[in-house]
């Protein structure tokens, strides 16, 4: 590493201590967009089962990769460049997504040995533990879903993925909300 490296490394610590606050609890437009996808394909799961696979194969592919592009940019941005972040960010869905194609692909092998519901597991561990160790208000979000998991698994109500679905969005969206009034109450002080 030559020292013009060393030194921006170092600015680059040290602006994001200094700012780090600012962009901590995620992009409210990240939050709208999960909140709005996770409630149409929940939906999708009642009213028109055969079509849920290929509508998450397609918006969560998208969606990673527009929530991977909107990281980056707003980090340029802000000035914020903690690459270290963005790597364990991009490895724990990588990670996600990985375990969403293993489901996948059991359900496809062996018909009853998976089922839907194991999406809605991994996606709250995924959640919980990306709360627990990257951004907090994910933690909420996740919770939610294994609160969802439990409901269908459990009680099997009518309409339970459209309910779950609306429950873990309006989530998602109010987090969303907060993080908005908190970067603009910030921006202002």
């Amino acid at each position: 590493m030559t020292d013009m490296e060393k030194l921006k490394d170092s600015l680059d610590f040290v602006s994001d201590a200094v700012r780090s606050n600012q962009m901590e609890n995620g992009i409210p437009s990240l939050y709208f967009l999960w909140g709005l996808l996770i409630f149409i394909g929940f939906a999708l799961a009642d009213l028109a089962p055969q079509l849920t696979v290929y509508y998450f194969l397609v918006t969560s592919t998208a969606g990673g990769l527009f929530s991977w592009w909107l990281g980056e940019r707003t980090a340029r941005r802000t000035g914020i460049n903690n690459s270290t972040f963005g790597r364990k960010y991009g490895r724990h869905w990588m990670v996600t997504g990985i375990g969403f194609l293993l489901i996948l692909a059991t359900m496809i092998a062996k018909p009853n040995a998976a089922g839907p519901e194991q999406f809605l597991l991994l996606a709250g561990l995924s959640y919980s533990l990306a709360g627990i160790h990257l951004i907090r208000p994910l933690l909420y979000s996740g919770i939610l879903m294994l609160a969802s998991y439990l409901l269908i698994i459990l009680l099997s109500p009518p309409y339970a993925w459209v309910l779950s679905g609306l429950a873990i969005g309006f989530g998602l969206v109010w987090t969303g909300l907060v993080q908005r009034a908190r970067q603009t109450n910030g921006a202002t002080q």
